[in-house]
């Protein structure tokens, strides 16, 4: 069953709302929100929304990491200034320099996070298939089975006296009829 335009506008805007993140957490909100006011109306956008909040999350996280790592480094660059101010009257240590030009791996991966997370809001909108590498799989392991089809009541069998009663005997076509003792 395709979803209709109203559910792939909401998956879409789940997905979209990783831009509002830039900001503060509204993204993560937003998405959080279209999961509780449509998590009873479609299956579909209930997936997607939750998908989105799953996938801001852990891109939430792993910016934290990436920025505690960066700001470790730059902390460990300024450490021989600090220890020998003496040295480094007129300038910062080129370490510094370095570490402060390692701030492009947390800001890139911000960016790509916020970019895959639009381009997850276009394959929906466009009513294609999307699912997020990791969050997607996630998704899949914990989401409850489909429910098995019902099974047809099982039918009543005759009892063994009436199917004996009810077989023709087995002929067998190569078998001869009995000859007449006449």
């Amino acid at each position: 069953m395709r979803p209709s335009d109203d559910e792939r506008r909401l998956a879409a805007l789940a997905h979209a709302s990783v831009i509002a993140n830039i900001f503060n957490l509204a993204g993560l909100f937003a998405a959080l929100l279209i999961w509780a006011l449509e998590r009873d109306r479609s299956a579909y956008v209930r997936a997607h929304a939750l998908q989105a909040m799953l996938y801001q999350g852990l891109v939430l996280l792993l910016s934290i990491v990436l920025v505690a790592l960066w700001a470790g480094c730059l902390v460990l660059s300024l450490l021989p200034a600090a220890v020998r101010p003496d040295l480094y009257r007129s300038s910062p240590p080129s370490s510094f320099w370095i570490a402060l030009l390692g701030f492009v791996v947390p800001l890139g991966f911000g960016l790509l996070a916020t970019l895959y997370g639009l381009y997850g809001a276009y394959q929906v909108y466009r009513g294609r298939a999307f699912r997020y590498p990791l969050a997607g799989r996630v998704m899949r392991e914990t989401a409850p089975a489909p429910a098995a089809p019902a099974e047809p009541a099982p039918i009543a069998e005759p009892a063994a006296a009436e199917v004996v009663s009810a077989t023709p005997p087995l002929v067998d076509p190569t078998d001869e009829p009995p000859a007449d003792a006449s």
